[in-house]
C-alpha cells in the first residue's frame, strides 16, 4: 500500500512539473542576443553648401565670408540609433576629390534587423544636441586647444548633422547594407559683434564684447536635446576667451524655424558694462541650416546707475 501511494505522489508530481517543460514561464524566457554588424554606408548631403564640418567660401576670411560650407572631416564620428536607441559609432572617411561626400564605417551592435522595413538615424558629432558652453570659435584651428578633445569650436562641438530613415537593404553574414544617408544640418550659424547707439540716436560705438546672453522672443532657443524627446530650451550664453569688438561666431537651433521672431541680445563689455537690445530675424532666415551674419548689430540701452551724493559720517 505504501508502494502504491508513493507512486500516485510521483504522478501528482508529474502533473504540477512535467506538463511545464514545454512551456516556459515569461521570466524564463531567453531573449534574442545582440548581435554585432559591420556597417559600411555612403553619407551624401542635401545641398552643396549642408552637410558635416565646417569651411569658409566667399570671402578670404571668416569676417569677411559670405559662405559657410559643410564639408566631412577625417574621423568624425557619427552616431547611429535604432528606434532611438544608441547601438553604435561610425567614422568618417571623407571623399578623395569632394569632401562633402563620405563612407561612413563601423560596428553596431542591436537586434531584430529586418531588411526593408528597419530604418536607422545617424546624428553627428555628438549623442545629444547641447548647445551650452559655446566660446565664439568657428572652426577647429580658431581654439587654442584645438589639439585635444576639449576643442570647443562650432565645428568640433555644435555642428550638428542627422540623417533619418536610412533603409536597411540587406543583412547577412554579419554585414549591414543601407541605402545613401543624406544628412541635413540641424541648427543655423551666427555671425555677431555690436555696437551701441544710446537710445537709437546719436553716434554708435564698437563694443569690446566679453559675455553674451542670446534669447528668442518666443524662447524656443534650444539648450539641449536628446534624439526623440522635447527639448530643453532657454537662454544661450556665450563666454568669449578673450574681450573683442571683432565678429564671433554662435550655433543656435530655435525651435521656430518658420515665422518673423526677435532675438534678444545681453552683451557685457571688457569692463563689466552691460548693453542690452533685440534684432528681428526675418521668416526666411528661419529654417536650419542658414547663415546669418549680423555684422555690428546695433543695442541701443545700456545698464547705467544713478549717482547719489550722500554724506558719510564716521563711528569711532
Amino acid at each position: 500500500m505504501m508502494k502504491r501511494g508513493l507512486l500516485i505522489g510521483i504522478a501528482l508530481a508529474c502533473v504540477w512539473t512535467g506538463c511545464m517543460e514545454e512551456e516556459l514561464l515569461p521570466e524564463e524566457q531567453t531573449a534574442e542576443a545582440a548581435s554585432e554588424w559591420t556597417l559600411t554606408l555612403q553619407a551624401v548631403k542635401q545641398d552643396a553648401s549642408e552637410t558635416k564640418g565646417l569651411a569658409i567660401g566667399g570671402g578670404d576670411s571668416e569676417a569677411s565670408t559670405t559662405i559657410l560650407q559643410s564639408i566631412w572631416k577625417a574621423d568624425e564620428p557619427v552616431e547611429v540609433y535604432l528606434a532611438g536607441t544608441h547601438i553604435g559609432t561610425l567614422t568618417a572617411t571623407p571623399d578623395a576629390t569632394n569632401a562633402h561626400y563620405a563612407t561612413l564605417s563601423g560596428t553596431v551592435t542591436t537586434t531584430g534587423i529586418n531588411p526593408g522595413t528597419t530604418e536607422l538615424t545617424l546624428l553627428t558629432p555628438r549623442q545629444e544636441w547641447d548647445y551650452t558652453g559655446q566660446v565664439g570659435r568657428l572652426l577647429l584651428h580658431d581654439d587654442p586647444n584645438n589639439k585635444v578633445e576639449d576643442n570647443r569650436s562650432i565645428e568640433k562641438k555644435y555642428h550638428y548633422t542627422m540623417a533619418e530613415n536610412v533603409l536597411v537593404t540587406a543583412a547577412s553574414n554579419g554585414t549591414i547594407t543601407t541605402d545613401q544617408a543624406s544628412f541635413a544640418n540641424q541648427q543655423s550659424i551666427y555671425r555677431l559683434n555690436f555696437r551701441f547707439q544710446h537710445n537709437g540716436t546719436g553716434n554708435k560705438y564698437n563694443i569690446t564684447a566679453k559675455r553674451i546672453w542670446i534669447a528668442a522672443e518666443g524662447g524656443g532657443l534650444v539648450k539641449t536635446r536628446t534624439l526623440g524627446s522635447s527639448s530643453v530650451t532657454g537662454t544661450i550664453e556665450v563666454l568669449l576667451d578673450n574681450s573683442t569688438e571683432n565678429p564671433f561666431f554662435v550655433a543656435l537651433r530655435n525651435n521656430n524655424t518658420t515665422t518673423e521672431e526677435k532675438l534678444v541680445f545681453k552683451v557685457m563689455d571688457s569692463e563689466g558694462i552691460t548693453y542690452f537690445g533685440t534684432k528681428t530675424i526675418p521668416a526666411e532666415y528661419k529654417p536650419n541650416g542658414t547663415f546669418v551674419s549680423m555684422k555690428n548689430a546695433t543695442l541701443t540701452g545700456r545698464l547705467e546707475l544713478a549717482l547719489h551724493t550722500e554724506t558719510v559720517t564716521e563711528a569711532l
